[in-house]
C-alpha cells in the first residue's frame, strides 16, 4: 500500500490539529525560538515596524515579535490552522493558505518563515511573493531545517537507538518527500534570495542538544507518534517505532538537535 499525497493546496506532512500537534509545535520552540529572536533582531525588528509572521505554528515568535515592536507596531500572524497562536493587542492571527491566498494588504519592514517553505512544491514562487511584500529596506528571514536523524544519537540507554533513528531518517524523509518537501531547500534559500536581487543576504545554523522528553527528542516522538502509519508503509519496523516512543521521554537519551539554517535578505532602502 502506498501513502496518498494530501491535497496539493496544503501540502504540510503535520498537523496542527493532530493529538501531537501541540508537543510538536512545543518541540520546535523549545529548540529555536532562542535563536529566532537572535536572528530577527539583526535583521531589523524594532519598535514601530511592521511585521509578517508566515506559519506561525505555535505563536510563540509572533508574540516575541509583538513585544519588540511595541505600541506603534504590528505583527500579522498567518498559518492554515492558527488555533494555537494566542491573544495579543499588537497581534493579529490569520487563517490563511500561502500558496492560494494574497499577503495581507501593504507592505513590511520584516517578513519571518520558519519549516514552512520546504513543505511547499511552490516554494520559490511563495518566496518570490514575500520578497515582494517587503518596505524599502525591509528584511526577509526563512528558516529551514536540515533533518538528519541517523546522526542524532549522542548518548543513550539502548545501543539500537543508532540504527533505529537511521530507519526513521529514511522513512520520515521518505513520507515528506511524497508530500512534495524538499531537504535540500535549507541550503537553496540563499542564491534564492541572491537571485531576487536581495542584499546583505547571510545564512547561519544552529543546533543544540536535548534530553529525552524535550527538544529534538520531543519532536521525534510526537513526529514518529502522527506519522506511524505512514511510516510502517514506507518501510520502518513497527517493532521501532514501539521502542522510539519510550526512548525519546526517556531523559537517558541525549539527541544532537535538527540544524536550523537561517537565512535573511534586505531590500534597497
Amino acid at each position: 500500500m502506498t501513502t496518498a499525497a494530501r491535497d496539493p493546496s496544503t501540502p504540510y506532512t503535520f498537523d496542527n490539529s493532530a493529538p501531537t500537534g501541540g508537543r510538536l509545535l512545543e518541540a520546535l520552540s523549545q529548540m529555536f525560538d532562542g535563536f529566532t529572536a537572535v536572528r530577527l533582531t539583526k535583521a531589523g525588528i524594532r519598535p514601530g515596524a511592521r511585521c509578517l509572521e508566515i506559519g506561525a505554528g505555535a505563536g510563540t515568535v509572533a508574540v516575541w515579535m509583538a513585544e519588540q515592536v511595541g505600541p506603534d507596531g504590528e505583527v500579522i500572524a498567518t498559518d492554515p490552522k492558527p488555533q494555537h497562536v494566542p491573544a495579543h493587542g499588537r497581534l493579529t492571527a490569520l487563517r490563511h493558505n500561502v500558496i492560494t491566498d494574497p499577503l495581507p494588504d501593504g507592505k513590511f519592514d520584516v517578513i519571518h518563515a520558519r519549516a514552512v517553505l520546504q513543505h511547499l512544491p511552490q516554494r520559490r514562487e511563495v518566496l518570490a511573493k514575500l520578497v515582494d511584500a517587503l518596505a524599502p529596506g525591509g528584511s526577509v528571514v526563512i528558516e529551514e531545517i536540515e533533518a538528519r536523524w541517523g546522526a542524532a544519537v549522542l548518548a543513550t540507554p539502548d545501543p539500537r537507538a543508532h540504527g533505529i533513528f537511521e530507519r526513521y531518517e529514511t522513512a520520515v524523509l521518505a513520507a515528506l518527500k511524497a508530500n512534495g518537501n524538499d531537504p535540500t531547500w535549507a541550503r537553496g534559500v540563499h542564491q534564492t534570495l541572491r537571485d531576487l536581487g536581495l542584499a546583505d543576504v547571510n545564512s547561519e545554523g544552529w543546533q543544540g542538544s536535548y534530553e529525552g522528553g524535550t527538544g529534538s527528542c520531543l519532536l521525534a516522538h510526537s513526529g514518529s507518534t502522527e506519522l506511524r502509519e505512514r511510516l510502517i508503509e514506507v518501510g520502518m519496523p513497527a517493532e521501532d517505532l514501539d521502542v522510539m516512543a519510550t526512548l525519546t521521554l526517556d531523559p537517558r537519551l541525549v539527541l544532537r538537535g535538527l540544524l536550523l539554517l537561517s537565512t535573511s535578505g534586505r531590500t534597497a532602502a
